[in-house]
């Protein structure tokens, strides 16, 4: 399994609540998906519930992320067209 350490990635909020989350993708981003804990983002596993919001802006892909002992975040990844076409494909 890889690590979120080996992506690289920009920290847009963090410290948040999941419904902070979960505005913040819906204000910032084109599309929104919702995925299950489990899902993977470039082998990295999301961890949560059943609603994990990832959204698309442009050609970057950003969603919640869960550090252990650290909180919640909203990560960037930019130039994510691998992962996006792969949520796309999987919603469809």
């Amino acid at each position: 399994m890889a690590c979120i350490n080996d992506i690289p990635y920009e920290i847009l909020l963090k410290g948040a609540t999941p419904q902070q989350c979960e505005d913040f993708v819906k204000k910032e981003c084109d599309e929104v998906y919702h995925v299950k804990g489990g899902y993977k983002i470039r082998g990295v596993l999301l961890r949560g519930g059943d609603s994990i919001p990832i959204g698309i802006k442009g050609n970057d892909l950003i969603f919640q992320f869960i550090k252990p002992c650290s909180g919640l975040f909203i990560l960037r990844i930019p130039d994510a067209q691998d992962e996006i076409e792969k949520i796309r494909n999987k919603m469809k």
